[in-house]
């Protein structure tokens, strides 16, 4: 090992002497690793401070590093295929530039350091997302043997040292990893350094089980004057009169704005929120740490009179922007989990105005609803095809959502969660389905108190699809989730165009069926169906 890596050692740890896994000629063939299906993909390789400075030094821009003392690394949108690649890839040579001072995740990839599921132990596993590994080609001892020095490796002092100062480095739960062994001594540096922070003040465990409190300590200049020490609230279901008053004014049609939208994730997320400097903020947290949902919320100044509109601005002042930042800095530890998403276009040049990052998320697809519910002309052939199928083949009726139908609705979400398992989803499909179901339980639960509108079709006597939506302003309905019965010709086309005929029919123009998870089958399912806008969406950064 060369002096300048010795130096360095505490930020930049070398495995490059160990063989490598998978051999060259199977990498520079595979199609999975250095792409990711969207920008702020949780999969993206972490780069220490060191790792940094030396991928810059290699041709990588500065500015694909939202911070220079470790992050995740930006990824830029492929120029040959959709998705986004790393920006040290080529995609012509499928070479990595920076491949002989490419970071720790890479170096042991399709190893992988991670959190177990509930988080209390530390383990390493192998991807198998690697089509290497996950078609058999690998020798199994060899794996384990690999897996046994690498775990040797990450559990030295210095490793230890380099994991304690960038604990974004320790992946969230992944359940298509499979797991090799636990890392007792990486799993109590880590408890410790918790420790640690618990008793210096910093806030450790979630909102579920403890009120996040604001701290100026690691920050205090950005929000000088805006933020004394308060606490944040869990968010229930009482809260949404708050953020309605709030999404009143806002105008965009994007689904985000709107309490349902959020508050049926509770499961996969620990919301909580905060006035701050006359702002409605909402904050989420998960195991890689703590982000914005939404921009913050203008709140009306002064006293409201009882016939006049609230007085709100849609804009976020910079107060509030540098307060929530801050915030999050504070939580986040510095990593680039910390970001506001669902920028609206509108708020695009204001906030890059003030100096934050701005990038594009995937977008809404908006319809028009007369379109969708008439099917009309031969643009609309095939899905008015299946629907007079459905109408002649079965026999059916349609009717609105009640409780008394819970129970059938949780039922057919399993089968139809099994249904789309056995068309053979990719990883990426399979943790949407799978995270899905909380999502649904909790519509299904409480649709009454989240104001959503929902249908639900009998078939030969039995519940076989149901739908939720809500109304997003006067002009804009959203279709928050559908279920149809997959062996059902021409079912989940009827359950769309019905949801879409009773919206036209309460006089909404449009119909928002949110984005498509990147997921190029959905994709190509809602283009089917002619948008007429693509309505852009981004996520907020801050450079400092």
């Amino acid at each position: 090992m060369n002096a300048d890596v010795q130096t360095s050692r505490s930020q930049l740890v070398q495995i490059t002497p160990l063989p490598q896994l998978v051999p060259s000629r199977v990498c520079l063939s595979c199609d999975v690793c250095c792409r990711f299906p969207e920008a702020d993909s949780p999969l993206r390789p972490y780069f220490t401070a060191e790792e940094i400075r030396r991928a810059v030094a290699r041709g990588v821009a500065p500015a694909q590093f939202t911070d220079l003392d470790g992050c995740q690394v930006s990824v830029v949108p492929s120029p040959v295929s959709d998705g986004y690649l790393c920006p040290a890839f080529d995609p012509l040579t499928s070479h990595c530039r920076i491949y002989d001072v490419r970071p720790l995740d890479c170096q042991i990839y399709p190893l992988v350091v991670m959190w177990n599921a509930d988080r209390t132990q530390v383990v390493l596993g192998w991807d198998s997302k690697c089509p290497f590994l996950r078609e058999g080609k690998g020798d199994e001892a060899g794996v384990v043997a690999y897996a046994d020095r690498i775990a040797g490796l990450l559990e030295q002092e210095d490793t230890l040292e380099t994991f304690a100062k960038n604990p974004q480095l320790i992946g969230h739960f992944q359940d298509d990893v499979v797991l090799l062994r636990t890392l007792p001594g990486l799993t109590e540096r880590v408890k410790v350094m918790r420790d640690e922070s618990s008793v210096t003040g910093e806030p450790q465990s979630p909102p579920s089980t403890q009120h996040l409190v604001l701290r100026q300590a690691q920050d205090p200049e950005p929000c000088r004057g805006a933020l004394s020490t308060q606490h944040f609230s869990s968010l229930t279901l009482a809260d949404r009169p708050r953020f309605e008053r709030a999404f009143a004014s806002v105008e965009t049609p994007l689904a985000a704005y709107a309490f349902a939208s959020h508050f049926v994730w509770r499961a996969l997320f620990s919301y909580s929120w905060a006035e701050l400097d006359g702002h409605l903020s909402l904050f989420a947290e998960y195991a890689d740490g703590v982000y914005m949902p939404l921009p913050p919320l203008p709140l009306p100044t002064g006293a409201r009179q009882d016939a006049s509109p609230w007085p709100m601005t849609p804009r976020p002042s910079p107060a509030a922007l540098a307060a929530c930042f801050a915030f999050m800095r504070a939580r986040n530890g510095g990593s680039a989990v910390s970001r506001i998403e669902n920028v609206p276009d509108e708020l695009q040049a204001p906030l890059q105005a003030l100096g934050y990052r701005v990038v594009p998320k995937d977008s809404d697809y908006l319809y028009r609803s007369r379109d969708l519910a008439t099917l009309a002309g031969d643009r609309y052939k095939s899905q008015r095809a299946a629907c007079n199928r459905f109408e002649r083949d079965s026999r059916y009726r349609c009717e609105p959502y009640q409780d008394a139908h819970r129970e059938a609705s949780l039922a057919l979400f399993e089968e139809w969660a099994a249904q789309k398992e056995a068309e053979g989803l990719d990883a990426g499909a399979r943790h949407m389905v799978k995270d899905s179901a909380s999502a649904h339980r909790e519509a299904l639960t409480h649709h009454r108190a989240l104001g959503l509108a929902g249908r639900v079709v009998w078939v030969d006597g039995a519940v076989r699809a149901y739908t939720f939506g809500y109304e997003r302003s006067p002009s804009v309905f959203c279709i928050l989730l559908e279920v149809a019965d997959r062996r059902i010709p021409g079912l989940a086309q009827f359950l769309f165009r019905e949801s879409c005929r009773e919206a036209a029919g309460r006089g909404f123009e449009f119909i928002n069926t949110m984005d498509d998870s990147g997921l190029p089958g959905l994709a190509q399912s809602k283009r089917a169906y002619r948008p007429v806008r693509m309505l852009p969406n981004y996520i907020a950064t801050s450079l400092s």
